[in-house]
């Protein structure tokens, strides 16, 4: 690459992407922020197909602004990102998956927007494609943009409820937060972005909020995220989950925020555990359900009290019902008719399921 500065640096990881990543690098390089000040780093996590041959094509096509990284050993999208970060040069960094694609002016509007507000992140919505369906994902459709600054306890209570909205995607970072504070992805681990935002989230200082639907975030029926009855769909969520709490408990931050992250904890490690056992396990592992909910309820033996489970726009309706696995005995009887009521339930409001039907 040459000696220009550039703006961002954009790390994809990729593995066995073949049929998708022509249309991920035509947005990036087609993007009006201008390619020349973008960094482009594909870091090929070992994949088996012609993955390698389409990102050597494009290298050489536009050698200033696209690095090719080849990893010989698979391990993970955590890896990949931690990897792109070593090599990132700009001042801010952004992630986008090699199956994704962006709309042309996004890191544009990103880019002004956090270097106009001097803010950590900024962050805009999301469509998620499944297809045969676009949906608007992340916040409230039509919504101001919105900028906060964290000064106090209150205000980073304030950032919990507000959310960084979907993954690691449809954002971009300021680098010397991360490297700063070590903000890193585990490793050889699904699961790895929510690490990686629950622990962001209690380092951002300022950040400001695009309310433009500007990332596509493509369902691939092949990626692991969605594939069906895969362990580690429970395995790997609910060790990230212990891992975030844990880093939680370190750090101190569980007794200034403890609402905010008992709340975290039910609804990321039970209720959306629950979610993905329900809508992508034809058969579920009989002791799982019961030995996730006596781990919340010996973690957090007063929950029924979090402010939040009332709190209006805290629980969606959909969660509601699955929460009430944390209620009374879980029976063999009563799993599978709360599944069935969940099910119903999402198919009749014709709720986004994470997954095609």
């Amino acid at each position: 690459m040459n000696d220009l500065q550039k703006k961002i640096s954009i790390i994809i990881p990729c593995y066995n992407v073949e049929k998708y990543i022509d249309r991920c690098v035509d947005s990036l390089v087609g993007q009006t922020i201008g390619i020349e000040h973008l960094e482009c780093i594909f870091v090929d996590d070992a994949s088996t197909d012609g993955t390698m041959r389409k990102l050597e094509i494009w290298e050489k096509q536009y050698p200033d602004n696209i690095l090719v990284i080849a990893c010989t050993e698979n391990r993970k999208q955590g890896a990949a990102r931690n990897i792109g970060i070593q090599y990132a040069s700009a001042d801010y960094i952004g992630f986008v998956d090699a199956d994704d694609w962006i709309e042309p002016d996004m890191y544009e509007k990103l880019y002004s927007n956090i270097v106009l507000y001097d803010a950590d992140v900024a962050v805009c919505n999301y469509k998620r494609d499944t297809g045969r369906q676009k949906l608007e994902m992340g916040r409230i459709p039509g919504k101001r943009d919105q900028y906060l600054k964290v000064t106090s306890a209150g205000d980073r209570k304030l950032l919990y409820h507000l959310g960084l909205g979907g993954g690691v995607w449809s954002k971009v970072y300021r680098k010397s937060l991360l490297l700063e504070h070590e903000i890193y992805f585990p490793e050889q681990i699904l699961y790895e972005d929510n690490y990686f935002v629950a622990v962001l989230i209690q380092y951002i200082t300022s950040i400001v909020y695009v309310e433009e639907f500007l990332y596509h975030y493509y369902v691939n029926m092949e990626s692991t995220i969605v594939k069906r009855n895969e362990a580690y769909h429970y395995q790997d969520r609910l060790k990230i989950e212990e891992m975030i709490l844990r880093k939680y408990i370190d750090e101190g931050w569980l007794e200034t925020f403890y609402d905010e992250i008992e709340f975290r904890f039910i609804r990321s490690y039970f209720i959306g555990t629950l979610h993905i056992l329900f809508t992508r396990f034809d058969s579920i592992p009989a002791e799982l359900i019961p030995k996730m909910k006596n781990r919340v309820i010996a973690l957090f033996p007063d929950y029924s009290n979090n402010p939040f489970l009332d709190y209006m726009g805290g629980l969606k309706p959909q969660e509601r019902i699955l929460l009430e696995g944390l209620t009374g005995e879980l029976t063999a009887e009563k799993i599978p008719c709360m599944r069935k009521k969940y099910l119903s339930y999402i198919k009749e409001h014709h709720v986004y399921s994470g997954v095609v039907d």
